[in-house]
C-alpha cells in the first residue's frame, strides 16, 4: 500500500525506461509520450495514406458535439447514481445494505469529490478502455485500500516480458508498480489480455472520417458556399501565373466579392451546393454514428427519433441506464467488490430512483406488492424516499420520559 508521501516519491522517478509497450500500440524503447501524442498511438502504427483520414484524437472527438454530448450524458449518469456496500442476509434471504459504508466508496479520492471520481472513471472508460489508481493507505475497518490516487489513462504504460507472457509491470512517470499495487478498471478485454478497448482504440478511423467531413464543411460554408470554377486563358501561362490567378480566385470567393476578369478570360463553375454535397446528410449520418459508437439513443443527442408517448419515452430511460450506463458503471462496481471491499461485500448501484416509473405507475405497482403483502407498507415507503410510518407519525412529538408542558408553563 502507497501513503501519499510514497506517492509522491515514485512519481518524481527517472523518466528513462526502456522495453515499454503503449496501450495498444508497439513496444517502444523511449520515455513516457505526451498527451496530445497518445491518441493516435491507440490504432496501432499505421502508414498514412491519401484515401484515408488520420485518426482522431481525444481532443477531435471531444470537438465533435453529438460525441462531446453523449459522453457527457453516459458520464453524468454513472458520477450521479448513488452506490452502496451490501452484504447477503442469510436470515433475511436478500442483501442488505451495511451500516457503516467503507470509506473507499463514500470519498474514493480525499483531493475531489466522489462525483468526480465517478465521472472521470467513466470517461477514461470510454475514451481509453481502462481506467487506474493507485492504492493509499488501509481502511482499519476493512483492511483495504481506504482511499485512492486517480492516474490519467493515457499515462500509463505497461511492460511486458516476451519471454513471460503473463508477466507485466505498470509504468507512471518513469516509476515502475506490480500490478497488485494499482486498481486496474478494464471495460472490456479479450481471453488472455489484460487492457481493455475504448472508443479511440476501436473507432479512431471512424471518428477521424467524421473530423475530416466537418472540415471539410468548415472550410465549404468559409467560402461563402461558392462552388469551385475551372478559370480558362485565352493564352498559354506559366505554373507561377496559374499560382497566382488561383490564389486571387481563393481570395475573391472567401469575401464573396464580384468577379471581374481580363478580356478572353472564361470562368466555368462547377455546380455545387450545400445539398448535392450532401453536407446536411452527411452531418445526420455521423451524428447517427456516434449514438451507434456511444451506445446512446439518438433522441438524446436532438437527432429524429420514433414518435413516442410519455410512458414509451420513459421506458427509453430505464433502457439508457441498463444498457448504457450501466456499460460503464457495472465493471468499475465489480473492481471495487474484488480489490477494495471485504469478502462478501458486493458493491451496488443504487438505479431504482433513475429507473422509476411515473407517479401513477409506481403507486399502483407498490399497492398491489403491499396489498398481496410482497411488500410491507415500510418497505414501499423506503422505495419512494419516505421513513417508517412510526417515524413519520413520531417526528415532531415529544420524547418518552420528557413531561409535556401545561400552557401556562410555554412563554409567549
Amino acid at each position: 500500500m502507497a501513503n501519499r508521501a510514497d506517492v509522491r516519491r515514485k512519481l518524481a522517478g527517472s523518466r528513462a525506461r526502456a522495453g515499454l509497450t503503449r496501450i495498444g500500440g508497439a513496444r517502444s524503447t523511449g520515455g513516457v509520450t505526451p498527451r496530445a501524442a497518445w491518441a493516435p498511438l491507440l490504432v496501432g502504427e499505421t502508414t498514412p495514406t491519401t484515401q484515408a483520414p488520420p485518426a482522431a484524437t481525444e481532443g477531435d472527438a471531444l470537438g465533435l458535439p453529438p460525441f462531446g454530448r453523449g459522453l457527457a450524458l453516459l458520464a453524468n449518469a454513472v458520477a450521479t447514481t448513488p452506490w452502496h456496500a451490501a452484504r447477503w442476509d442469510a436470515d433475511l434471504g436478500v442483501s442488505v445494505k451495511i451500516p457503516d459504508q467503507p470509506a473507499v466508496l463514500t470519498d474514493p479520492d480525499p483531493m475531489s469529490t466522489p462525483w468526480s471520481y465517478k465521472w472521470a472513471a467513466t470517461e477514461d472508460g470510454v475514451l481509453y478502455g481502462n481506467h487506474f489508481a493507485l492504492f493509499g493507505d488501509l481502511d482499519f475497518r476493512t483492511l483495504r485500500p481506504g482511499w485512492l490516487v486517480p492516474i490519467p489513462a493515457d499515462e500509463v504504460w505497461m511492460i511486458t516480458d516476451p519471454r513471460s507472457p503473463a508477466w507485466y509491470q505498470w509504468a507512471i512517470g518513469g516509476a515502475t508498480f506490480d500490478a497488485d499495487e494499482i486498481l486496474h478498471v478494464p471495460y472490456g478485454n479479450r481471453s488472455g489480455e489484460v487492457l481493455g478497448r475504448g472508443v479511440l482504440y476501436q473507432y479512431a478511423q471512424t471518428l477521424g472520417g467524421y473530423v475530416a467531413a466537418e472540415n471539410h464543411a468548415a472550410a465549404y460554408f468559409a467560402g461563402g458556399a461558392l462552388p469551385p470554377a475551372v478559370l480558362q486563358s485565352p493564352t498559354a501561362i506559366t505554373q507561377p501565373q496559374a499560382d497566382d490567378l488561383k490564389s486571387k480566385w481563393r481570395a475573391m470567393t472567401a469575401t464573396r466579392e464580384p468577379v471581374v476578369l481580363p478580356m478572353g478570360y472564361v470562368l466555368t463553375p462547377v455546380v455545387s451546393n450545400a445539398e448535392q454535397a450532401q453536407l446536411v446528410e452527411s452531418r445526420t449520418w455521423d451524428a447517427e454514428l456516434v449514438a451507434m459508437i456511444l451506445g446512446i439513443p439518438p433522441w438524446k443527442l436532438g437527432l429524429a427519433g420514433p414518435t413516442m408517448t410519455y410512458q414509451n419515452v420513459e421506458t427509453a430511460d430505464i433502457d439508457f441506464v441498463r444498457d448504457s450506463a450501466d456499460r460503464y458503471a457495472a465493471p468499475l462496481s465489480a473492481s471495487f467488490t474484488k480489490w477494495l471491499t471485504p469478502h462478501g461485500t458486493t458493491v451496488v448501484w443504487d438505479y431504482a430512483a433513475r429507473m422509476r416509473a411515473d407517479q401513477s405507475t409506481t403507486a399502483s405497482v407498490l399497492s398491489t406488492y403491499t396489498g398481496a403483502e410482497i411488500l410491507t407498507i415500510d418497505e414501499a415507503r423506503a422505495m419512494i424516499g419516505r421513513p417508517p410510518i412510526a417515524t413519520a407519525d413520531d417526528a415532531g412529538t415529544t420524547p418518552a420520559g420528557v413531561p409535556e408542558l401545561t400552557p401556562q408553563e410555554v412563554t409567549p
